[in-house]
């Protein structure tokens, strides 16, 4: 079993350490694969106690990946964003605490019908009236064997929505789950294939897009 992908949140007094857990890897999006996650309160080496799967989970037979958690708080619920290739990037609501996920509340976020189906890694943002949505669209690995063709590398994509509102849209309207999304940052200079990306708000400068670059 492989582990990876952390999302650290601190809800209440208690820090959530969500994971993804992946037992077998197939890079068309199939994985057998379960969203984890582990708790503490001071988050000091030795004081995670894991709670095990979330309840979010895929095998070759689910519409989505259970992978790529990240957690959203909005209005005080709490929902688990996740997903890569397969069907999309995927919301569900999360139990309080969020230790376990709502049955029967999945909701589709946002879906890339070209190729392999290439969208991950999603990170949900709040700023002003809009819910943002990060993630990661194209070819991520084996650069170093075989490059895809240009502007087919990973690359960082956004959509938003209205908060409370699941109809997430790029700078020109088109839908997420219709292979919409705005390039924020591709392959430029010294940089090539971005992905991976998380959001800081800086109480000083204001959001802080971070990623990294395969």
């Amino acid at each position: 079993m492989d582990a990876w992908a952390p999302d650290v949140h601190l809800v209440g007094d208690t820090y959530y350490l969500y994971y993804s857990a992946v037992r077998a890897v197939a890079f068309d999006g199939h994985n057998l694969a379960a969203v984890g996650v582990a708790t503490s309160t001071t988050m000091d080496i030795g004081t995670w106690k894991d709670l095990g799967s979330t309840g979010v989970k895929s095998d070759d037979s689910s519409e989505y990946n259970a992978i790529d958690p990240n957690l959203f708080i909005e209005d005080g619920r709490s929902y688990m964003i996740f997903g890569s290739y397969v069907d999309g990037i995927f919301q569900v609501a999360m139990e309080n605490p969020p230790a376990t996920a709502t049955p029967n509340t999945y909701a589709k976020l946002a879906y890339e019908p070209a190729g392999n189906h290439a969208d991950e890694g999603p990170n949900m943002f709040k700023h002003g009236d809009y819910n943002y949505l990060f993630f990661s669209n194209g070819v991520c690995c084996s650069f170093d064997t075989s490059k895809p063709a240009a502007g087919q590398e990973y690359k960082i994509k956004v959509c938003r929505s209205k908060a409370g509102v699941m109809d997430f849209r790029d700078a020109d309207g088109k839908l997420c789950t219709e292979g919409g999304g705005t390039i924020v940052l591709g392959s430029h200079d010294d940089v090539y294939g971005p992905g991976g990306q998380g959001v800081y708000d800086d109480p000083t400068h204001g959001p802080i897009d971070h990623e990294f670059s395969s």
